[in-house]
């Protein structure tokens, strides 16, 4: 089966890391950073929390990357934050396009003291600071399925990677 894994959760929580990792787990995969995606737009930039249309434009791009990955027959892994509104208008795009895909959704979650920690490691220019707090109260606002969670405050990431591989409950 084709798969995708979108590994959400707020800055801090660990997604880069388990998106990496993770992605290094297959001997066919391509690791996409919606961060990147999004980037990509110079003039006239607004980031995708202050603009829908930003936001809009950047998970169409990820879907089609997405989409060019799978149809070469790679497993995609995503490290961007995804609300479950996003994770479905990509969902629904995919499936379009690729039948046979398989995409697992998995938000990591943290305590917001490891939250805030994990930020302050961070070289200084990509510390988020209250953005961190910001985004973990937003998910929790959302009222995500627990299925999708994944607590991270003990980060143990073989024990992680080997969770996201093999829990059918993360299946969208």
């Amino acid at each position: 089966m084709k798969k995708i894994y979108i590994i959400s959760g707020p800055a801090g929580a660990g997604k880069s890391t388990i998106a990496k990792r993770l992605s290094e787990q297959f001997d066919h995969s391509a690791y996409i950073e919606g961060d990147v995606i999004s980037d990509m737009v110079i003039g006239g930039y607004r980031p995708p929390w202050e603009c829908e249309e930003s936001l809009a434009l950047t998970w169409e791009n990820i879907a089609d990357v997405s989409i060019n990955f799978i149809q070469a027959n790679k497993t995609v892994v995503i490290d961007y934050v995804a609300f479950p509104e996003e994770v479905e208008a990509f969902s629904q795009k995919v499936y379009a396009e690729v039948k046979d895909a398989l995409i697992f959704y998995v938000v990591l979650r943290v305590e917001k003291g490891e939250l805030l920690r994990r930020d302050a490691l961070r070289i200084k220019e990509h510390r988020m600071g209250t953005r961190c707090l910001e985004l973990a109260d937003e998910f929790e606002s959302k009222g995500i399925d627990e299925r999708f969670l994944y607590d991270t405050t003990n980060l143990d990431i073989p024990a992680i990677l080997l969770n996201i591989k093999e829990n059918p409950g993360f299946k969208y």
